[in-house]
């Protein structure tokens, strides 16, 4: 394995060097004092506007815009012209768009694109600078020639101009602070515009002169412009958007994250509950039973250390940071490296690999080690270091190794001790090893695959910050490198916080190996165990229930939601069995119909009796249209053969005679309520595995509406793990759909409803209620609710058509005796059933395509950053 991984070191080094390599020094002679020359741009008119939009997001986005009208006589305007990335062109754009000069960066504003240059026909050139930014910290934050500081709740918006522009001529400035408006503004604006809008004049001031405005228009410099106004509005924000703004303080990083530790103690001790339950069994559990209910038992426990040790860490760091400035890079790296290690160590307790996975762990273990003990060997307090950045960037690498393959063990060793993997084909008999030779280059392509993808997002990030820094000196080099340094150390911290929103992954392969392996073939469905009905409510609020609670941006009451599912489910499922099919009481013994069709000999008569009843109806309907010869049949007789199906013997003997089938439930319907499969669990499974053909493109088209769409595709794109967080963001939805379905299937016998589509509503219905619960928080603070009554709308696709496919997959033995799949479906349904199917479909395809239409953006803001900006 650490042959394996040196590749992916000599890879990401390479791509580092390519992008940070430190330019010369320029030997260019000194600029002069005003090298922007801003006596030439006394003629420019200039326009700047900012807005502030709170409404229907969790961080309040800031909207910026310069208009300059650049004169032909400056001598950079044609510089303009250039390529954006010509020096030329930088250092004229700069001097009218940057407060600042020098080395200055901006890590958080965001353009969509380089500012708009257009020539005119007198020579000179109009430049359009459009640029945003999200307040989603307690600091200042900077859009264009606009900053936003928070404090206490109260925002300060401040005009910022560019030296260069403070003789120019101004002729309107905009604030428009959203609701419900400005607090206080100096000076005072000279108008309004909208509802809520500021604006000032400058150039119409009194301190303009008629004879000034005079030389001006005849093209001459002006001598006596009004000065810029120091604009300064004071806003007070909305406790929504003010509480988001405190996101990065401790005390709101301890609010936050106690949430998830929350969720993760609530989460372990409905697990340990569970375990309680099934040890009180009367059986004895076999080998496999009791290796499956200790490895759940020891993924409780072990699920509370990850959570203290994952946002603990996080607390701790900002609490570190905020009382000491910044943590030493020594201290950073030790504290670093200690918490993935340990986190490490946590997880090979459940995955006890075997010996060569063993050395591998090790071997991998070792640069981080020697990272963090003696990081002075390494000379990483050098400025632009090569050693530092060659073994930093080599440490995170194998850390992240590390973590993964770690992972990969422990889901393995839950998945092969629930029997939930096919056994050894070498050994028949025994469990399938996770070999290493599969596993290394896994991990291998794996750790390439987001190493190449973190660069390139770092140097993206860089670029976007530093698009207009004099990348002639010395400085940009150096300081480029250090970022590249700097990006290697945080991402331990950023890997550990995106693996470990995954370990509800390893919670559901858990709990599905108990279900397996303690699963009772004479019980209809998961709900008549107590033991059972606890661990499966709690795999539906872990994999179904979509995450919610997170008021505000903070996830301190999410676990609410989780057990909201959990409660919906059961409540729209078991007050409704007796309405069920199988829940019917015969007519002769009263007794309930799946007593005595529930099992394999049941089904093969049912299926034999529906098959006969298909065929008499098909005769019925040729009868009716007059499609018999000269000797029909008479329809008497044929209703009585459809009477004497519905009649079942008796065991034992009734008074009466044989029993009959509920008056309501003909035996196409009681054959349809057993499922395809003999058992709750095979039902599930074979439920889940017909989900996956329309699960796919759903999991595509939520990528797109929650990932990419709108503003997602920048936080994607800016992200270190953004791209790469693409393919377990669509194994989630994946394993949403599948786990949505496992439970429909789990429940299909107790579920009311005489076909797939119409079961699959109680189903649906408890997936969408909590999704109603939390768009009700977020219409209260005022977020964004785009993409959840999409998602609502396709959960109840998937698991329509999950329900029809059951349906056909119930009779699946009659395949051979039909063309087409179509037909058997048409048969089994009837006309009637098939059209009402077939419209039903057509109605929710078109309410997807109708919410579509009208999908807002997803709510999405890129990280803070921290204390880089």
């Amino acid at each position: 394995m650490a042959e394996a991984a040196r590749p992916t070191v000599t890879l990401l080094l390479l791509l580092m060097m390519l992008f940070a390599a430190a330019p010369p020094a320029s030997s260019a002679s000194p600029a002069p004092a005003d090298e922007c020359y801003s006596a030439d741009l006394a003629t420019a008119g200039v326009s700047t506007g900012v807005l502030l939009e709170h409404g229907n997001r969790t961080s309040t986005k800031v909207r910026s815009e310069l208009r300059v009208e650049v004169p032909a006589d400056w001598p950079f305007t044609q510089h303009l012209l250039l390529s954006e990335e010509s020096p030329d062109y930088i250092r004229a754009m700069a001097c009218i768009t940057r407060p600042y000069g020098g080395q200055y960066r901006r890590w958080s504003e965001w353009r969509d694109g380089v500012p708009s240059v257009t020539a005119e026909k007198d020579g000179g050139v109009t430049v359009l600078d459009r640029a945003h930014t999200w307040v989603n910290l307690n600091g200042t934050v900077h859009a264009g020639l606009w900053s936003v500081r928070t404090t206490e709740g109260r925002w300060t918006v401040r005009l910022l101009p560019p030296p260069a522009l403070a003789g120019a001529r101004w002729t309107e400035i905009k604030v428009d602070p959203g609701s419900p408006g400005a607090e206080s503004a100096t000076p005072l604006p000279s108008g309004g515009e909208g509802a809520t809008a500021l604006l000032w004049h400058p150039a119409d001031s009194d301190r303009a002169s008629a004879a000034d405005r005079g030389k001006q228009a005849s093209g001459r410099k002006s001598l006596a412009n009004a000065p810029v106004p120091a604009v300064t509005v004071r806003v007070k924000a909305s406790w929504q958007r003010s509480w988001n703004a405190r996101s990065n303080l401790p005390g709101a990083v301890l609010l936050d994250r106690s949430g998830y530790i929350v969720s993760s103690l609530v989460t372990g001790a409905l697990l340990l509950y569970g375990v309680v339950l099934h040890r009180r069994r009367p059986t004895p559990p076999t080998t496999r039973q009791d290796r499956a209910l200790r490895n759940l038992a020891r993924w409780a426990v072990a699920a509370t250390p990850l959570a203290l040790l994952l946002d603990g860490r996080a607390v701790l760091q900002q609490y570190g940071e905020q009382g000491n400035g910044a943590f030493w890079r020594d201290e950073l790296i030790l504290r670093d490296h200690g918490f993935a290690l340990a986190f490490v160590a946590v997880l090979l307790v459940m995955a006890r690999p075997t010996r060569r996975l063993w050395a591998a762990l090790a071997a991998l273990a070792v640069p981080p080690l020697l990272v963090a003990v003696v990081p002075g060997t390494f000379d990483t307090h050098d400025e632009a270091s090569a050693l530092a950045l060659i073994t930093t960037a080599s440490a995170s690498l194998c850390l992240f190794s590390l973590c993964s393959l770690a992972w990969a063990a422990a889901a393995w060793r839950l998945a092969t001790d629930g029997e939930l993997l096919p056994g050894s084909r070498r050994s028949p008999g025994n469990d399938r090893k996770l070999r290493l030779r599969l596993a290394g280059p896994a991990v291998l392509a794996w750790t390439i695959f987001v190493s190449i993808f973190l660069v390139l997002a770092e140097e993206r990030g860089w670029q976007r910050a530093t698009w207009l820094s004099d990348r002639t000196v010395p400085e940009y080099g150096i300081d480029h490198w250090n970022n590249f340094v700097g990006e290697a150390l945080s991402s331990v911290l950023a890997s550990q916080d995106w693996l470990s929103s995954y370990l509800w992954w390893l919670t559901a392969v858990a709990i599905l190996a108990v279900l397996r392996a303690w699963r009772s073939a004479t019980a209809e469905s998961p709900l008549e165990e107590p033991s059972d009905r606890l661990l499966f409510l709690t795999f539906f609020g872990v994999v179904v229930v979509m995450p919610g609670g997170h008021v505000a941006g903070f996830s301190t009451i999410s676990v609410l939601w989780q057990l909201f599912g959990m409660l919906a489910l059961y409540g729209f499922v078991a007050p409704f069995t007796r309405r069920s099919a199988l829940s019917q009481p015969l007519e002769g013994s009263g007794r309930p119909l799946v007593t005595v069709a529930g099992g394999p000999a049941g089904r093969a008569t049912l299926l034999d009796k529906s098959r006969s009843y298909r065929e008499i109806h098909a005769e019925l309907r040729r009868l009716d249209q007059g499609l018999f010869g000269d000797v029909p049949p008479k329809r008497s007789d044929l209703e009585r053969d459809l009477s004497n199906l519905h009649d079942w013997p008796a065991n034992p003997p009734a008074a009466g005679g044989a029993d009959r089938l509920p008056a309501k439930i003909s035996v196409v319907d009681a054959a349809l309520a057993l499922g395809p499969r003999d058992t709750w669990w095979a039902n599930g499974s074979r439920c889940a595995r017909l989900s996956l053909i329309p699960a796919l493109p759903a999991s595509f088209l939520m990528i797109w509406v929650w990932h990419i769409r709108g503003e997602g595709g920048t936080e994607v794109l800016s992200d270190q793990f953004g791209v790469p967080g693409l393919l377990p963001a669509l194994i989630t939805w994946m394993a949403t759909w599948t786990g949505a379905a496992f439970t429909l299937g789990a429940l299909w016998r107790q579920l009311p409803g005489q076909r797939g589509a119409a079961k699959a509503l109680p189903v649906t219905l408890a997936f969408a209620l909590p999704v109603a619960a939390d768009g009700l928080v977020r219409h209260f603070t005022e977020e964004s609710t785009a993409g959840l009554a999409f998602a609502v709308s396709a959960m109840l696709f998937v698991l329509t058509v999950t329900g029809i496919a059951v349906d056909f997959d119930t009779f699946r033995t009659e395949r051979r005796y039909w063309q087409s799949r179509l037909g058997l479906l048409l048969s089994v349904y009837q006309m009637r059933y098939y059209s009402l199917q077939f419209a039903y479909l057509i109605a929710q395809i078109i309410a997807m395509i109708s919410i579509w239409k009208f999908l807002a953006d997803p709510d999405s803001a890129p990280e803070p950053p921290g204390s880089k900006d």
